[in-house]
């Protein structure tokens, strides 16, 4: 195996444990507080994939970047706010995103460069 192919199964295992505990997690979260955080996920989940049929590469590129539903979920830990579909929606964002890594997908900037899975 090469450098760049011991990378790449690095990476996507790293990527594939975060999506399972974000997934663990986001199931924990529905369960615990019901529908309003059930809509939040499904919505949250499926965002970024829409991008993809619809507007420009720049989108679908900013809703396939990490830090975002990072920052969503940092957030939402340290504020005062008491609604939950927001840290359910930066969870799902982030469990989809994991997801798409784990499968090699990324931003679409990244593969008409020629390149793989960026973290």
């Amino acid at each position: 195996m090469t450098a760049v192919a011991v990378r790449r199964v690095t990476s996507r295992t790293g990527w594939g444990l975060l999506a399972a505990f974000c997934l663990a997690f986001l199931v924990f979260e529905v369960t615990k507080y019901g529908w309003p955080s059930l809509v939040s996920a499904v919505l949250f989940a499926a965002g970024p994939y829409a991008t993809r049929f619809r507007g420009p590469a720049v989108l679908h590129d900013l809703a396939h970047r990490p830090w975002i539903p990072l920052a969503v979920l940092v957030g939402y830990s340290v504020s005062t706010l008491a609604w939950v579909p927001v840290f359910t929606a930066g969870l799902a964002w982030m469990t989809y995103l994991a997801t798409a890594r784990t499968l090699g997908h990324g931003p679409r900037s990244v593969r008409a460069l020629g390149g793989g899975v960026r973290a």
